[in-house]
């Protein structure tokens, strides 16, 4: 691996007659202009991330996923306090649109209150890039010649101001450096100490960053050469001081805490299912080394790898509301427009992003840290269930969660019936209010030992949402 000499300079980089002024960490000979062999240095970018009015912090900053709670069960923001995560899968942002278009993609998500985002850095026809060289919709290659240690500033300045575009907007982003569809093309495979020295370059890139947490995987099936080199990305990254919370996505296990190799490696379980959500968020929750357990992506809208037909609003509901009542510390949706296919821009404000965020929002202001996944103390009858299911309509099982001390319980419940509940399970002077998951609207009711679902909710089906406890909903 070469030697870096450090050094501290400032260097003007003109793009397209705008100047970047960097701090930068530069290699001991430069190469041909427009191309670096090393990216901007740590912390050093001279650049201001204006704080966002949306999702901001007391004085006033953007909130950021940045770190796992005390209690290993959620994630906390840059002054501690739990965040709850709302995301979205645009894994071709950073090739695919234009920075117009990006303005309108970033924008109009934060907008409707998601707060993260699952990015590839680099990409290829197979995660929705234009093509295998890496090359972005316009043609900016991220390498020169194929080496990933000689970056195109061109390129990797686009994609900075892209993530630090979605900062100002309270978006974070689980980035991967390189993931299973690049790791041959454009990536090409290369030498384990290639790949740490390319890991330490991100790492030096996205150091002025305040809103990534580090991703590897994908759709990935482990290799032993695959895993190396990931591995030693993440090293890299690692070795720059970075110290941001890091998980692996596979498609050989439904977390990554069930493989040998990954499991020590990660700080939290991203959670990757198509069958009903709580079958691996309850696994994940209940796995140790306790950690959280996101529910990191399941059924697209528009998408359905489980069935005939598209996922249906119904559908996103119920995975929202199950990750999140079997211990998910928030989920990921996503849409068929991951690879930004003709019209995205038109079906940005589909129905199921409206209503996933509506049930967001409502969760969202309750103190849904403190819920623990319900193993019979509260919910004790009418709870339904298909053990035989692969579709999320499939099964009609009704899931709960409740806080210690009664305070807080969510109850979903997939269709028409009358549970029953241990209302002794319940702080005293408890409330109770039936959500419709498809506006966020909340009814007020008694919380009682039997309790029947209010019938069809505005959408025209038949989920409901029961919130529980001494916090007024709605």
């Amino acid at each position: 691996m070469r030697r870096l000499i450090v050094v501290l300079v400032l260097v003007a980089v003109a793009l397209g007659g705008a100047a970047v002024v960097y701090r930068e960490l530069r290699p001991a000979t430069p190469t041909q202009d427009g191309w670096y062999e090393r990216p901007p240095a740590a912390g050093a970018p001279l650049r201001s991330v204006e704080p966002s009015t949306a999702r901001s912090t007391a004085d006033g900053r953007p909130r950021f996923v940045t770190a796992v709670s005390a209690d290993g069960r959620s994630f906390v923001d840059q002054d501690g306090t739990p965040i709850l995560v709302a995301g979205d899968a645009p894994w071709s942002l950073l090739v695919d649109l234009l920075p117009d278009e990006a303005e309108t993609y970033l924008t109009a998500r934060s907008d409707q209150g998601f707060n993260t985002l699952v990015v590839s850095l680099l990409g290829n026809p197979a995660n929705g890039g234009p093509s295998a060289d890496g090359a972005t919709v316009d043609g900016l290659l991220p390498f020169a010649d194929g080496d990933v240690t000689r970056w195109n500033a061109a390129y990797w300045d686009r994609a900075h101001a892209t993530l630090e575009r979605a900062a100002e907007l309270g978006l974070t982003v689980l980035l991967y450096p390189v993931d299973s569809w690049t790791i041959d093309e454009p990536f090409g495979s290369p030498s384990v100490d290639v790949c740490r020295e390319y890991g330490a370059m991100v790492g030096a890139w996205a150091a002025d960053l305040p809103n990534i947490l580090w991703m590897a995987g994908g759709d990935y099936t482990p290799d032993a050469d695959d895993d190396a080199c990931l591995e030693a990305v993440q090293a890299g990254i690692r070795s720059t001081g970075d110290d941001r919370p890091f998980s692996a996505q596979l498609i050989s296990v439904r977390f990554a805490g069930q493989d040998p190799h990954w499991g020590p490696l990660v700080d939290w379980d991203f959670v990757y299912t198509y069958q009903p959500v709580y079958e691996a968020v309850r696994e994940a929750y209940d796995a140790a080394p306790v950690r959280p357990a996101l529910l990191g992506e399941t059924n697209y809208e528009g998408e359905n790898n489980m069935g005939d037909e598209p996922t249906t609003t119904e559908t996103l509901r119920r995975q929202v509301l199950w990750a999140i009542t079997s211990g998910s510390p928030g989920d990921v949706y996503g849409t068929d427009d991951w690879e930004f296919l003709p019209g995205w821009q038109d079906r940005l404000h589909s129905q199921g992003a409206q209503q996933v965020a509506r049930i967001r929002d409502v969760v969202a202001s309750l103190p849904w840290w403190t819920l623990v996944p319900d193993s019979g103390d509260l919910l004790t009858g009418g709870i339904g269930g298909n053990p035989d299911a692969s579709d999320q309509l499939e099964t009609d099982l009704a899931t709960a969660a409740v806080s210690p001390d009664g305070d807080l319980a969510l109850v979903y419940v997939p269709t028409d019936r009358t549970i029953t509940l241990d209302v002794d399970r319940l702080a005293e002077g408890a409330g109770a209010w039936w959500v419709d998951p498809t506006t966020g609207e909340a009814t007020s009711t008694n919380p009682a030992a039997t309790m029947t679902t209010p019938g069809a909710n505005a959408g025209g089906d038949h989920d409901w949402l029961l919130v529980l406890g001494t916090h007024a909903v709605g």
